[in-house]
């Protein structure tokens, strides 16, 4: 079985990206993480990630705003250095629900449980957003 935790974002108008990158990078958040950019534009229901360098993530971020908002998923890697920790984001279509998964040296609950540790990641990251309009939030961490 794996262990599945993310957090849906919910908000009262349409976010972008930039915004949304815009509000976390004061806290240490950034695309760039230890692989370069991770990134997601799903034309065609494949959820196919791609990775970039490092030196595009300004360039990345904006083609994921110019992308068809009302009917395209896309997702951006975030990584906080700080933390040694990060995951990704995915906007749903219409872009008033944000998912972030995190995925990228997870933060457990407890030393050696499989359990995240999603108050840690609601704390870095429901602050920030409400700038933007946060409306509430649903989180989960589920074995199986």
């Amino acid at each position: 079985m794996s262990r599945t935790a993310d957090i849906d974002f919910h908000f009262v108008h349409p976010v972008t990206v930039t915004a949304v990158v815009g509000a976390v990078s004061p806290f240490g958040w950034s695309p760039r993480e230890p692989l370069g950019v991770s990134y997601l534009i799903d034309e065609d229901d494949d959820f196919d990630w791609e990775r970039g360098g490092a030196a595009d993530a300004e360039f990345i971020v904006e083609q994921l705003d110019s992308s068809d908002a009302g009917a395209t998923h896309v997702g951006i890697s975030l990584f906080s250095e700080a933390a040694s920790t990060g995951g990704t984001m995915l906007f749903f279509p219409g872009r008033r629900m944000v998912s972030f998964t995190p995925s990228i040296y997870r933060r457990q609950l407890v030393e050696g449980s499989s359990i995240t540790d999603i108050a840690w990641y609601l704390g870095q990251f429901a602050g920030p957003l409400a700038t933007l309009g946060l409306s509430g939030y649903e989180a989960r961490d589920v074995d199986g």
